[in-house]
């Protein structure tokens, strides 16, 4: 590898020689969409029609998002800011260990099921208006500002005028994905993304400690619904500050700007622990930090097995994780290595190129042709990532945004939650690595355009297949919970933990739902039932398990199974009645 093949410029913009090219007049529609304003509304509508197109918006992309829409229904009944979710079962529940929706607490005497409220407070007045639909407009700006910030990144770092960094982060990547449902992450993201930026100028002397100031606030309001942005303030914060004393020598601006990014994120976090009391009369987020931190005394191989899947899992099927590691590490340098030749004017490295990024595709064409499921790992769901991870280093503008996206990783991969890294779409702890390695890859093709349309075609192929799960899950969930509802048991009892949380959308308080995942909860529960004087119950279970004959008194009778999640994975719904 040269330094000649990836830092030269490109043939046509040589100054001199034989093989100077004219420039091409572009297009007047790629004229037009180089204007911001245009640009954005293209970006929002292709957001909206997807959603309209594609998916259902009482289905979701995980639970999360379920117990948002759950909250938004009951907040709306409450009529105002009151995200209780309330319990018919309470007095024979306290503790709410039976709760239908799972991860559901007793918080200052009201039953909550969400984390963060910023996120929901500012959907409320949307949801009011169009209902679960258009509360996804929301996520949708938020995508935009990440594109937006991706952008002014790529510009920053010579990747022109950055519109590749748009498009690319815009709908070639997990952001497309998390634009389309109801969680929290695409503001996180973008509001990051606006940080780096800022602190970026800061370093280059094109701003001082107003913005490092305000860097700090965008960390600190991202802090608010993703907790991890506490993490990635301390390492672009931490090598910002690194990078002013090495070059200047003194410590007083690398303190100064420190100092004032630290005060700035304060102010947004104060915020929210005030709304928090005001609202619910607790300390919510805190709380959910806590247990993050707590979170970190998991087993170290379980750490260790997340962090491949969240970072380097392609979702192929049968793998351990060792297999994980080496078929994630392989696509890396496939994509890697291909950018590289195919960046090449040698016809040799050209070839090895268009050979290694083929190999790469065909292994996204193997995981497709698996099944419709999640592709958990950020680097195999953004290859754009991938391509700059590796070729990042070797360009010196590139290394801080770098640096601090690997810097964040390893505290993020110790404390984020266990248990859930198979089941999500491009690592969603660690989304604004993914983001700033993916500009990062961006412009290090800039100007380059076989090797950029090259691994384009590989992020267009694992985004759609993104794209075809999210629809494909959103519908199945919604048909399957509309089933189910339509059934008018008296009691609803799911042994599967997530399986009502997932269908928030249809949650109303005065369902008599439970969730028992345990033999012994299970028993409880039907003791629940019978003190209601429920003469039928029914079972959600697994298929596979086999329903006992009596429950409590109940005698088994009639099963139907339903869709759920997928088309081909089904729900048992038994019925159980009292004899005559």
């Amino acid at each position: 590898m040269t330094a000649t093949a990836l830092d030269a410029p490109p043939r046509s913009v040589r100054p001199g020689g034989e093989h100077d090219v004219p420039a091409t007049p572009r297009p007047a529609v790629v004229e037009l969409l180089r204007r911001p304003l245009v640009a954005a509304l293209v970006l929002l509508l292709a957001y909206a029609s997807l959603a309209l197109v594609l998916n259902d918006p009482r289905g979701t992309l995980g639970t999360d998002t379920g117990g948002k829409l759950a909250t938004l229904h009951m907040m709306e009944r409450n009529g105002g800011l009151d995200p209780d979710v309330g319990y018919w079962a309470a007095a024979a529940d306290p503790s709410g260990v039976l709760h239908p929706l799972h991860y559901t607490y007793r918080v200052g005497g009201k039953w909550v099921n969400v984390t963060t409220l910023p996120m929901l407070y500012a959907a409320y007045p949307l949801y009011r208006v169009g209902g679960d639909r258009a509360v996804v407009l929301l996520p949708m700006l938020g995508a935009l500002v990440c594109a937006c910030a991706a952008r002014a990144l790529a510009r920053r770092l010579g990747g022109g005028s950055g519109w590749s960094a748009f498009w690319v982060v815009g709908l070639a990547s997990p952001v497309v994905i998390y634009a389309l449902d109801f969680w929290e992450h695409t503001w996180g993201l973008g509001l990051v993304l606006w940080g780096v930026v800022l602190l970026l100028d800061v370093v280059e002397r094109r701003a001082g400690w107003r913005a490092a100031f305000g860097a700090g606030a965008l960390f600190g309001a991202a802090a608010t619904m993703r907790t991890e942005a506490l993490v990635y303030l301390v390492a672009a914060t931490g090598c910002a500050g690194l990078v002013l004393l090495v070059r200047e020598r003194r410590p007083g601006r690398a303190l100064l700007t420190g100092c004032a990014a630290l005060a700035g994120a304060l102010g947004p976090l104060v915020g929210e622990r005030l709304l928090e009391q005001w609202t619910i009369g607790s300390d919510l987020r805190g709380a959910r930090v806590a247990g993050t931190a707590g979170g970190a005394a998991a087993s170290l191989t379980d750490r260790l097995h997340e962090a491949v899947t969240t970072t380097l899992g392609v979702g192929l099927s049968g793998l351990r994780p060792s297999g994980e590691l080496v078929v994630g590490l392989a696509v890396v340098v496939l994509l890697a290595a291909g950018a590289w030749g195919l960046s090449s004017a040698r016809r040799p490295r050209v070839v090895a190129g268009s050979v290694a990024v083929a190999v790469a595709f065909a292994v996204y064409l193997v995981r497709v042709s698996q099944g419709l499921g999640f592709v958990p790992g950020v680097l195999a769901a953004s290859p754009f990532a991938a391509v700059g991870l590796v070729l990042a280093w070797r360009r010196g503008p590139l290394r801080l945004p770098a640096t601090i996206a690997c810097l964040a990783l390893p505290v993020v991969w110790l404390t984020q939650f266990t248990g859930g890294s198979l089941p999500q779409w491009g690592g969603r702890y660690v989304l604004v690595t993914g983001a700033l390695l993916a500009v990062a890859g961006c412009v290090a093709l800039h100007g380059r355009p076989r090797a950029f349309l090259a691994v384009l075609s590989v992020a267009v192929l694992v985004t759609g297949a993104g794209l075809t799960w999210l629809s494909v899950r959103s519908h199945t969930v919604a048909d399957g919970m509309a089933t189910i509802v339509a059934r008018h048991d008296e009691v609803l009892i799911s042994r599967q933990v997530h399986a009502l949380r997932e269908g928030g959308a249809f949650y109303d308080s005065s369902r008599h739902w439970l969730t028992a995942t345990t033999d012994a909860q299970l028993a409880r529960a039907v003791g629940i039932a019978r003190a209601t004087g429920a003469h039928e119950l029914a079972l959600l279970e697994d298929p596979a398990a086999r329903a006992p004959r009596e429950l409590g008194g109940y005698r088994r009778g009639p099963t139907q199974l339903v869709a759920f999640v997928r088309p081909d994975v089904k729900v048992a719904v038994v019925t159980y009645r009292l004899p005559n």
